[in-house]
């Protein structure tokens, strides 16, 4: 690729064989439309100036994450393969954007699989942050009704209003995900750590576009919200070596999203995701112990944003992950934190 790329600046951080992060700096449109692999792209320039742009991207397994800068305004058309879905939610936007007729703003969710391209009228300074998946991957996860929420309308590119919480949570995982990577590449080396990664992806676009409220909640006598309950823990004490997602509980419980919100509010005064995460952060303490690093650490138990894994840390231990790591390794020089 960089061979290809005359006016590009090329960085390539491999992680392993089955996954790449790479960085790759333009100075031409048409130049950087071709670098996002399995999209045929087409950029034309439509304000004046000399172009750069740039963009990072994690390739693991058939999964992709990037994030892309333009400097000039661009029209913007593509598509990706037929069995695959792909979101986009702008970091930084400004001016008037257009997306397949729609007109666009910072809080939009972009959405579209291979059965249709999509064209993208995008404004000058925009920073854009994209996630690829597997639809068939992504549908395992989901119940019946799950997967037909979000198959609707999806053959179709549009943007999809979603709560801007979700949206930014979103915006903050793919964020501290480059981060991470920026600083740790060797992250994605690790198979179990590339699995994880994959999970926590797939779990996030599930967040994001499955609206918890639409369907209407069954009633559950309150023994059976303590057996959901139950089931739950049980799979989480299952894979306590491994982290797991909200959406691996409901395939592993047969329960739907808002009905194992709705038993854990009830019965623990926690949502699931509260749950996961003190359990999470839990194994973390633990796994400082033996981790080569902090980040490994982080990472091994499902925390791809550092900034916010330290914060919930010290609030939940009242201390910061590098203190406990230095009192805990204190006799093992080999090891550095991160």
């Amino acid at each position: 690729m960089a061979q290809e790329c005359t006016d590009a600046t090329f960085q390539h951080a491999p992680g392993g064989v089955d996954g790449v992060f790479y960085r790759v700096d333009t100075r031409d449109a048409e130049e950087q439309a071709a670098l996002l692999q399995g999209w045929n792209q087409v950029y034309a320039q439509m304000s004046p100036g000399t172009f750069s742009g740039a963009i990072s991207e994690a390739q693991f397994g058939q999964t992709r994450l990037f994030i892309e800068s333009t400097s000039h305004s661009l029209l913007q058309s593509g598509a990706v393969g037929a069995n695959f879905l792909a979101v986009g939610v702008p970091l930084e936007m400004a001016g008037a954007a257009v997306f397949c007729g729609a007109a666009d703003h910072h809080s939009a969710v972009h959405v579209f699989s291979g059965k249709s391209g999509f064209e993208f009228f995008s404004p000058s300074g925009l920073v854009m942050a994209g996630l690829v998946v597997p639809r068939d991957t992504l549908h395992a996860l989901l119940s019946e009704q799950e997967r037909q929420q979000l198959d609707t309308g999806i053959d179709e590119a549009h943007l999809r209003k979603v709560h801007e919480q979700r949206v930014l949570s979103l915006r903050e995982f793919v964020c501290g995900v480059f981060k991470m990577l920026e600083h740790s590449p060797e992250l994605l080396g690790n198979a179990s750590l590339r699995l994880a990664l994959e999970n926590a992806v797939l779990s996030n676009l599930a967040e994001l576009l499955i609206d918890e409220s639409a369907p209407l909640l069954p009633r559950i006598a309150p023994s059976n919200r303590w057996k959901i309950v139950a089931a739950a823990r049980e799979v989480v004490q299952e894979r306590a070596d491994s982290p797991i997602s909200v959406a691996e509980i409901c395939q592993a419980t047969g329960v739907s999203r808002r009905t194992l919100q709705y038993c854990f509010q009830d019965i623990l005064g926690l949502s699931p995701s509260e749950f996961l995460r003190a359990v999470r952060l839990n194994t973390a303490r633990r796994t400082l112990r033996s981790a080569p690093s902090v980040t490994m650490a982080a990472a091994s138990c499902g925390f791809w944003h550092f900034g916010r894994f330290a914060g919930d840390y010290q609030r939940m231990f009242g201390e910061l992950p590098s203190e406990t790591f230095r009192r805990r390794q204190a006799k093992t020089p080999s090891v550095s934190v991160r």
